[in-house]
C-alpha cells in the first residue's frame, strides 16, 4: 500500500503530502485521503490545528484520474469513483479549518479541481500548469462538477479555463485569480511557507471554530455541495461512463 496520501502536523497546521510521483486519482488514493481528512478531525493531536495545507513533491500536485486504471474497474466501480471524488471535492471545499493548495507542479483535470476546492492556492512560478484539458479529451463535465467549478472559478476566468482548455502558468493563473500568489521559489520547503503565509493571511489573527466555518462553507457552497453529492454516478448517456477522462 502506497505511503501517500501521509499527514504531518506542524505546530497549528495538518499537512497532506499527496504524493511523489504524478498523485493520479482513484479510489483507494481518495479513500486514503479521505480517512486523512478523517484523522484531522477526529484525532486530539490535530485539535489545535487551524490551518490545512496539501502540497506534493516532485513535477505533479496531481495529473488527474489514473486513465490505465479507471476503464479497468467495470461499470459499478466507475460508479464509486465517480462519487467518490465528487465527495472527497465537496468536502474540501466545506473542510472546517483554512485550506491552501500548495501547487507544486502540474495539476491537471482532476487535480486542478482538487487544488480549486482549496479556500486558497500558491502556484510555483518555476514549473507546472494549471489545466482542466476536458475539452480537448471530447468529453463534457458532469453535471456536480460544473457547480462545483463555477462557485470557485471567477466569472471572468471561466471561459478559458473551463470552457477553452487552457493551460495557466502560476503567474497568469495569478492575473485570472485562480491562485492567490504565484511563488518564485525552486523548493517545496519555501513554497510551503509561502502557503502557511497565506493562510495566516486569511485567519488574520484570529481563531476560528471549526463547526461555525464549517457550517458557512457548507451553507456559502449549498448548491455546489448539493449538485457534487447527489449526483449517482451513472454515465452521461452523451458520452457514457468518463473512462477515458480526467475529470
Amino acid at each position: 500500500m502506497s505511503e501517500y496520501p501521509r499527514l504531518e502536523q506542524h505546530r497549528h497546521v495538518a499537512l497532506i503530502w499527496l504524493g511523489d510521483d504524478k498523485n493520479m486519482l482513484t479510489t483507494p488514493f481518495l479513500t486514503r485521503l479521505n480517512s486523512v481528512l478523517d484523522r484531522i478531525i477526529d484525532e486530539e493531536q490535530f485539535a489545535d490545528c487551524s490551518l490545512l495545507v496539501t502540497c506534493s513533491t516532485g513535477r505533479f500536485y496531481s495529473n488527474g484520474i489514473d486513465l490505465d486504471w479507471l476503464p479497468q474497474q467495470g461499470a459499478e466501480g466507475i460508479r464509486t469513483f465517480v462519487k467518490l471524488l465528487n465527495k472527497t471535492l465537496a468536502r474540501l471545499l466545506t473542510f472546517p479549518l483554512i485550506t491552501v493548495a500548495a501547487i507544486n507542479g502540474h495539476a491537471f483535470a482532476g487535480g486542478a479541481m482538487i487544488a480549486m476546492a482549496h479556500d486558497a492556492r500558491v502556484m510555483q512560478t518555476k514549473r507546472g500548469w494549471l489545466s482542466l484539458p476536458e475539452v480537448f479529451l471530447g468529453l463534457p463535465f458532469r453535471p456536480g462538477m460544473i457547480d462545483f467549478l463555477k462557485a470557485k472559478t471567477p466569472i471572468a476566468s471561466q471561459r478559458d479555463f473551463m470552457t477553452l482548455g487552457h493551460r495557466f502558468t502560476a503567474e497568469r493563473a495569478e492575473q485570472f485569480s485562480l491562485v492567490d500568489k504565484a511563488v518564485n521559489v525552486s523548493n517545496p520547503k519555501d513554497l510551503l511557507e509561502a502557503a502557511y503565509e497565506q493562510g495566516a493571511s486569511l485567519q488574520a489573527g484570529r481563531d476560528r471554530g471549526r463547526s461555525a466555518l464549517g457550517m458557512i462553507k457548507s451553507d456559502h457552497y449549498a448548491p455546489a455541495v448539493s449538485a457534487l453529492t447527489e449526483e449517482s454516478g451513472d454515465p452521461d448517456p452523451r458520452v457514457g461512463f468518463p473512462g477515458q477522462s480526467r475529470l
